[in-house]
């Protein structure tokens, strides 16, 4: 994997970070949203820190597919898709 694209996978885990943190107070209302997110990119960090060896790009971007379809999270595509377009 090139550094561009390690670059954007680190940029979309900060945002999901930033995503959880200001999601207000864990009502039931986002509860299950906030932890959807926190699933999909709880292994992501762990990758980081072994600078990708066994991430299966594939896996990961069908869990970001359901975050689109379940809640119209569409922004963590377009964060990579920028990072990646520089």
């Amino acid at each position: 994997m090139d550094d561009l694209r390690k670059t954007a996978y680190k940029t979309m885990n900060y945002q999901a970070l930033l995503d959880i943190k200001n999601s207000g107070q864990f009502t039931e209302a986002n509860f299950y949203r906030v932890s959807r997110v926190a699933h999909v990119f709880h292994n992501l960090a762990e990758y980081i820190i072994a600078d990708f060896n066994g991430f299966d790009e594939d896996s990961f971007w069908n869990a970001v597919a359901g975050l689109e379809q379940q809640f119209g999270m569409h922004h963590y595509r377009k964060i990579f898709d920028e990072v990646v377009s520089h």
